[in-house]
C-alpha cells in the first residue's frame, strides 16, 4: 500500500472515530446522563444557588422513587407558562398513598414526624405564610409531595400540589463545579470546597 493510502485510512479512520464519539457523547446527554445549573436558592444549603450539577437519567429506571430521594423534574404543561424546558430540583417527602401533614413545627407522613434535611436551610417552618392552618394532603397515586430544603424560599408541592410521577426525570449524583456567594464572601467565586460534593 502506498504512503498516500496509508494517509487516506488514518484520515478515514480518524472522521469516523470522531463521529461515532460524537454519537456516543449525544446519546450519553439525551439518554444517560444531563447536566443542570442550580438557578435558585430553593434547595439550600444542601444544593446552592450557582452550583452545577450532574444528573442520572437512568437512576429510577432500575428503583423506585424513595421518601427523602431529591429529583430533577419538570412541570405539567399546565403549570410552565412561558418557560417551557424549565426543570426543577426537589426533594420528595410523600409517595403515592401518603397522608402528609405540615404544621409550624414539623412534616409528618402517616403521622411519623419526618427528619430535617442534614443540610437544609433554616427555619424548617413548612406552612405558607404568618397565621397559615396546618395543611393535610393525600399523595394521589402516581404522584409525589416534594419540598425544597429551604422551606422559606421554595415553589414547591405547596403552591402547585403533588408533581406526577412521569414527570420525574433523573436524580442529582454530585457537583462538577460551583460558582458563587458564599456566608464569608458575598463576591461571587469559585466554590472548591463544593466541587465532586455528593449530594444527598
Amino acid at each position: 500500500m502506498s504512503e498516500k493510502g496509508l494517509a487516506d485510512l488514518s484520515l478515514r479512520d480518524i472522521i469516523s472515530t470522531a463521529l461515532f464519539a460524537v454519537v456516543v457523547a449525544l446519546a450519553l446527554r439525551l439518554f444517560v446522563i444531563g447536566v443542570y445549573t442550580i438557578p435558585s436558592h430553593s434547595m439550600s444549603d444542601t444544593i446552592l444557588e450557582g452550583d452545577n450539577i450532574l444528573v442520572s437519567k437512568l437512576a429510577f429506571a432500575f428503583r423506585d422513587v424513595h421518601r427523602g430521594d431529591i429529583v430533577i423534574f419538570s412541570l405539567p404543561d399546565s403549570l410552565r407558562g412561558d418557560e417551557h424546558d424549565d426543570l426543577y430540583i426537589k426533594r420528595v417527602v410523600g409517595l403515592p398513598g401518603d397522608t402528609v401533614l405540615l404544621t409550624a413545627d414539623n412534616v409528618l407522613v402517616n403521622g411519623v414526624r419526618q427528619p430535617e434535611p442534614p443540610e437544609a436551610r433554616p427555619p424548617f417552618n413548612p406552612l405558607l405564610g404568618i397565621g397559615a392552618r396546618n395543611a393535610k394532603i393525600v399523595v394521589p397515586p402516581s404522584a409525589y409531595f416534594v419540598l425544597g430544603d429551604n422551606r422559606s424560599n421554595s415553589f414547591d408541592s405547596r403552591y402547585w400540589g403533588c408533581l406526577p410521577a412521569d414527570r420525574v426525570e433523573g436524580a442529582p449524583l454530585f457537583i462538577y463545579w460551583s460558582f458563587g456567594s458564599s456566608e464569608e464572601n458575598i463576591v461571587r467565586h469559585v466554590r472548591w470546597d463544593r466541587i465532586l460534593h455528593r449530594i444527598n
